[in-house]
């Protein structure tokens, strides 16, 4: 699989969702100022509540910027023959069931599907993660919860 290929659709997933991140923050912040969010009584709190909400999306964006930019400047070298680390794409057994992990410094959690193959990406912090880190192929591994694998390729 093609680490790179991956990485820019990950990469277009966090773009679009900045976009939507950014419109979301913009209505909210209008939201706040317009006249109508204006406190008739000491109860209403319209206002304050959208401008809550646009504080929390400003602090979403700045978030996915930053996880932007992580991955924009993530070198991605082969693992293949080496202990796995960040930018490692792993193909893991579990039961007789295939799975694909990419090894990311953020975006825990994305689910994505290339070449017909569905790819997770797991965050060193994780569960997953945590028992991948510095193995090998064809080393097992497990995970909390009783659940546990062997790790068939690396890249």
């Amino acid at each position: 699989m093609d680490k790179q290929l991956i990485l820019k659709s990950i990469l277009a997933e966090l773009e679009a969702e900045l976009h939507r991140q950014q419109n979301a923050n913009q209505q909210a912040a209008a939201n706040a100022t317009d006249e109508e969010a204006r406190a008739e009584s000491k109860w209403d709190t319209q206002g304050l509540e959208s401008s809550y909400l646009a504080r929390g999306y400003a602090q979403q964006f700045a978030l996915l910027s930053t996880q932007a930019k992580s991955l924009q400047s993530l070198e991605l070298v082969s693992y293949i023959d080496q202990p796995i680390a960040v930018g490692a794409l792993v193909e893991c057994d579990f039961s007789g069931e295939t799975s694909h992990v990419f090894l990311l410094p953020c975006c825990g959690g994305v689910d994505l599907t290339l070449d017909g193959a569905e790819i997770t990406v797991v965050t060193p912090e994780s569960p997953l993660g945590a028992a991948l880190l510095r193995k090998r192929a064809g080393q097992p591994f497990a995970i909390p919860g009783g659940v546990s694998g062997t790790i068939r390729r690396v890249e």
